[in-house]
């Protein structure tokens, strides 16, 4: 079927020399049909479902020029080794736009979505006029997240109750991009991945949250840690863990899960929280209840002392525990951490006020314990 309008003269082919994004076109409608029954497009984007072939027939050569004549949308093809492999959108007539992007499973893992985004938003700015282009998603999803922190965009914020998707209220992901920004990533995101003798440290995955939830609800990590809600639910793991996903993008922290180097099985956690190049890191962790008494922590903490001084650059580590907390107490010992405040009645442990112990290490103090 041949379009329903014609396909504006001035709508702009752009190409790296791999990538290119042009209009779409009929021979495209197949794998747009495949694409939006992926997984993936049905969780995180309000694409129509079932999405029909003349659905897609409609978007791609009535929609989509429409769009582009009217100077509401500049609505790309992805085109990567000859065939179609996605979308990208830039949306709103005025300064201010919106950015959106899908891409067939077949082309992910490549680095495409990095490229295709980086010519439709230098066209954006530098012949449309735009100033501020936006990104918006579900929390949660992770492959667009890494494409927005890849191409420069400032990670704003997270946002309760941000988006819909097919009539569900979701939490959001918000970031920006100005026209003078650099287009390379604004924050060192740490997604480093190391073994120690039984364990491997990982970043959090979503298969994770059934025992993140069962760590958060056991009564001995409910004495130390603050307003968990109870009954503790599958949906506060996982925003535990979105949490962690979204201030690891933006600088502010790493987090590890303590794994089991044969069956990669959750046992706890170790995060280092509030990064900064002057005052370092605050280092926190936990243990999920079946791996208590198993040298876990005092095996893996240790550990991932020694890689944020070695291969982050950290000068400079901070770690506070609750006075009857001996646990915690005797990991900070260990890994060479030195008592260095004690801050009256600032912690609570299972209601109970007591008081809150500040310990520190600093890189030359390690280097020193650790040398020879």
């Amino acid at each position: 079927m041949k379009a329903s309008v014609p396909i504006p003269d001035e709508i702009p082919v752009l190409s790296d020399g791999g990538v290119t994004l042009r209009p779409h076109e009929p021979r495209d409608l197949d794998r747009m049909v495949e694409l939006a029954a992926d997984p993936a497009m049905m969780r995180w984007t309000p694409i129509p479902a079932p999405y029909s072939r003349a659905a897609a027939e409609r978007f791609a050569l009535d929609y989509a020029p429409r769009a582009w004549a009217a100077g509401d949308r500049m609505v790309w093809a992805v085109e990567f080794d000859g065939r179609f492999v996605g979308t990208v959108d830039i949306a709103g007539p005025g300064p201010l736009t919106q950015l959106s992007f899908d891409l067939h499973p077949d082309a992910r893992g490549w680095g495409v979505m990095k490229r295709a985004v980086l010519l439709a938003v230098d066209h954006a700015f530098a012949e449309a006029g735009k100033e501020v282009v936006r990104w918006t998603t579900v929390a949660g999803n992770i492959d667009a997240l890494r494409v927005a922190h890849a191409c420069g965009f400032r990670l704003d914020a997270a946002v309760p109750d941000g988006v819909e998707v097919r009539g569900q209220i979701r939490d959001a992901w918000v970031g920006s991009l100005r026209a003078d920004d650099p287009r390379e990533p604004r924050t060192r995101w740490r997604t480093d991945v190391f073994e120690t003798e039984r364990f491997r440290l990982r970043p959090l995955a979503e298969y994770d949250d059934p025992r993140i939830r069962e760590t958060l609800d056991d009564p001995i990590s409910r004495k130390y840690l603050f307003a968990r809600p109870d009954p503790l639910e599958l949906e506060h793991a996982a925003a535990e863990r979105l949490r962690k996903w979204w201030t690891a993008a933006q600088g502010l922290s790493c987090t590890w899960a303590v794994a089991d180097r044969e069956t990669d099985e959750y046992l706890g956690d170790i995060s280092l929280l509030h990064i900064n190049e002057v005052t370092g890191a605050e280092a926190g962790f936990y243990t999920h209840p079946d791996a208590r008494g198993k040298g876990v922590l005092g095996e893996a903490f240790p550990a991932s002392v020694q890689y944020a001084f070695e291969k982050f650059g950290f000068r400079r580590l901070t770690l506070f525990a609750a006075d009857s907390n001996t646990g915690s107490k005797k990991l900070a010992r260990t890994a060479g951490f030195r008592e260095v405040s004690r801050q009256k009645l600032a912690a609570r442990s299972a209601g109970v006020y007591e008081d809150l112990i500040g310990y520190e290490l600093y890189v030359d103090d390690y280097r020193a314990d650790h040398a020879g």
